[in-house]
């Protein structure tokens, strides 16, 4: 019952862009959850959920549309470890068809240890 309202808000959805007085079409939306619809972070959290499944050895945070992936680098086989865990999200995306935004993307060295943070974001 629940899956069957949620799926009526977000099938069959019109919208158009307003500018001072001129209006556009109501095409019909496709993809995307409705701005301020109460349920779109909640929404969003189900979809990302997966999106850090097979990651092994490198920390993750997410909070909304933000991903941190951390990690510790000390040898080679520490580097391959990191690469194995970046490209987890990035078959994640091709799987899901949705972007990281390439612009608020970060990678961060600290320490002489070489301590390792990736930011990203979707687009």
């Amino acid at each position: 019952m629940i899956c069957n309202w949620i799926e009526n808000c977000l099938l069959d959805r019109i919208q158009r862009v307003v500018v001072n007085d001129s209006y556009s079409e109501w095409p019909l939306v496709i993809s995307s959850v409705p701005q301020g619809f109460v349920l779109g972070p909640l929404l969003f959290n189900l979809f990302i959920n997966d999106i850090e499944d097979g990651i092994n050895r490198s920390a993750v945070s997410i909070f909304a549309d933000d991903n941190k992936l951390c990690n510790t680098v000390q040898s080679m086989d520490d580097v391959n470890k990191l690469q194995a865990d970046l490209d987890k999200p990035t078959v994640w995306t091709s799987t899901w068809q949705m972007r990281f935004n390439i612009d608020n993307f970060e990678v961060i060295y600290l320490g002489a240890n070489l301590f390792v943070s990736t930011r990203c974001r979707y687009n």
